[in-house]
């Protein structure tokens, strides 16, 4: 088992006795990155109101086996939003009485996946908020949520751990594992990079650097490649594209030599005769694409990551100089 979230602990501590007693507001917002531990708070909230010792949300499906008294709303399989029939199947599980007592919870994840007509749904709750309830929204961008949303909660800000944390709390179940690189290139998101695990993020690395210098030297074309990349992988391999490219034009432009966390490719074209205007461009698109992934837009991936490859390939000046040595 997974040794508490320290850095979750001063915000929990702030709110424990006011939730115990039903005394804090009706509606809490958890905003924060992914995989820093909002659900972990989330649950420990929900846990301090009904006075349960541990706590598994009821969720869509309606599992047995699990707790009663509090019920998750999430995206349902294959849908890219909370629907409006959502928030009113919540709103009817709080209506009903509380089978141990102490009240109900409902918790919506991700908050900001909730339709227009959902929203609007759910602002008939938190205007007039059934007894003994608690409302628990989480987010990971503010900016995603109508005001009318955010004026009516309590919004709890979770920040991201320390390097020491992050890797303290990764050290309780991967006490062999080295976290460093991972750490530099996915940041401090312990639950996240626990999740997705070590062996699986030190592969992803490898084969991502590896098929970064065969785009760089001409050994795979962006259409290839870009066929090549799953849709459940897209957000890590961007990530790893966008990270070493930053760090190359941040070692390139300030002539730095010590670049050990970037793709031998890269390390060779420093010094080199680059095209920074566009290097910055592709670090825009880069960042643009990720986000349409992470908010779940259903696009032609392909298409986009071949467009978006292509200056690698064929746009940056110096690269020419690679298809000698190949």
């Amino acid at each position: 088992m997974k040794e508490p979230m320290e850095w979750l602990e001063p915000i929990y501590k702030q709110l424990e006795s006011a939730i115990h007693e039903h005394k804090t507001t009706h509606a809490f917002l958890i905003k924060g990155q992914t995989g820093v531990g909002k659900n972990n708070l989330a649950m420990h909230l929900a846990n301090g109101f009904l006075g349960e010792e541990t706590i598994n949300p009821t969720n869509n499906k309606g599992d047995e086996g699990i707790i009663p008294d509090c019920k998750l709303i999430s995206r349902q399989e294959r849908k890219e939003t909370i629907s409006i029939d959502q928030i009113r199947s919540l709103k009817s599980f709080l209506l009903l009485t509380s089978l141990k007592g102490r009240g109900k919870v409902g918790v919506i994840n991700p908050a900001d996946a909730m339709t227009y007509p959902a929203v609007n749904s759910l602002l008939k709750i938190l205007e007039e908020p059934p007894q003994d309830t608690l409302l628990i929204l989480l987010t990971d961008s503010i900016n995603k949520l109508p005001s009318t949303i955010i004026s009516r909660v309590q919004i709890i800000t979770v920040e991201n751990p320390t390097i020491q944390q992050t890797l303290d709390w990764l050290s309780t179940s991967n006490q062999a594992d080295n976290w460093d690189e991972i750490i530099n290139i996915f940041g401090c998101r312990p639950v996240l990079l626990n999740k997705l695990g070590h062996t699986y993020l030190s592969e992803r690395i490898e084969t991502v650097s590896n098929e970064l210098h065969r785009l760089l030297t001409k050994r795979i074309k962006p259409s290839q490649l870009a066929n090549s990349w799953k849709s459940e992988e897209l957000e890590i391999n961007l990530r790893l594209v966008y990270y070493w490219f930053s760090k190359f034009l941040y070692h390139h432009l300030l002539e730095i030599d010590n670049h050990d966390l970037m793709p031998e490719s890269l390390q060779e074209l420093l010094g080199k005769d680059i095209n920074i205007e566009e290097s910055f461009n592709l670090l825009n698109e880069i960042a643009s694409i990720r986000q349409l992934k992470i908010n779940g837009k259903s696009l032609n991936w392909s298409l986009q990551i071949t467009n978006l490859l292509s200056p690698i390939y064929s746009n940056m000046k110096g690269l020419q100089s690679f298809e000698s040595r190949t």
